[in-house]
């Protein structure tokens, strides 16, 4: 099973062309069509939309030198409204979101487009943080996981086509509580096997602490290039008393980050 169909958007920010040579690896990897996506905003300033421009033609080449299949949409528009239609029209299975710097997930009233796409986007969605160009191809990649994984063999496609499309080798990384003995989750050697027989050179490393700062630590100190996590199933209530990892390690993360959420 691969991706066939993969849209990335792009905006006038540096950030949206370093998800897109993300989706530009993935397509080319998984042999699929590639969709160069932008929305501009009713009265967007020309300055932001050259910007744009600019980014689509230099992805637009990039993606055609390599023989993908490849086309560019823009619009015009609320983008929470037009993407997801675009996404079903386009019959696409994955779609790649840049982050804004104004932008939060995990914010209180959850009103950001982010979270907006994360309720209507159908297929596989990847939203991304993106804090520096340097490493834009991750040769490290960690994947924090709980003991069970949700939507497991759509997280494994993700993962394992990001890792043979980079080459890049995985850290399937996990907490334990302070009483817990030290025994690996079913879900997790599952997940190892998985990427072994696909050829993916996997680890797996454990720690205790605080669920966000135990990711922070271990990325930089394994010198991780990329951190794929899991979208929060926490609800409201459970936020407020329990707090959001998820939400706290996108906010400051200590390298490139991507939020995955599996097809609704």
């Amino acid at each position: 099973m691969s991706y066939r169909k993969i849209v990335t958007v792009v905006d006038e920010h540096t950030a949206s062309t370093i998800i897109a040579r993300y989706a530009v690896s993935l397509a080319a990897a998984c042999k699929a069509e590639l969709v160069l996506y932008a929305d501009h905003a009713e009265g967007c300033n020309e300055v932001l939309i050259l910007r744009t421009e600019h980014h689509l033609e230099q992805l637009y080449t990039g993606a055609s030198e390599l023989n993908i299949p490849v086309t560019r949409i823009v619009e015009a528009g609320n983008i929470s409204t037009l993407l997801p239609q675009r996404v079903q029209a386009e019959n696409a299975d994955l779609v790649f979101y840049p982050m804004t710097p104004r932008e939060r997930y995990g914010a209180a009233l959850q009103k950001h487009t982010v979270h907006n796409l994360l309720r209507t986007v159908r297929v596989d969605l990847a939203i991304m943080r993106a804090i520096t160009m340097a490493k834009p191809h991750p040769g490290h990649i960690l994947v924090p996981l709980g003991k069970v994984i949700s939507d497991k063999e759509r997280r494994l496609l993700f993962v394992a086509a990001l890792a043979k499309s980079f080459h890049s080798d995985v850290t399937l990384f996990h907490l334990y509580a302070e009483r817990e003995a030290k025994v690996i989750p079913d879900d997790i050697i599952w997940f190892q096997e998985q990427l072994r027989l696909q050829n993916v050179t996997v680890m797996e490393r454990s720690g205790r602490g605080t669920l966000h700062k135990a990711i922070i630590v271990e990325a930089i100190t394994r010198h991780n290039d990329l951190i794929v996590l899991g979208a929060s199933g926490r609800g409201i209530l459970r936020r407020l008393f329990s707090g959001n990892p998820t939400g706290d390690v996108m906010h400051q993360p200590p390298c490139n980050i991507i939020l995955f959420r599996p097809a609704l």
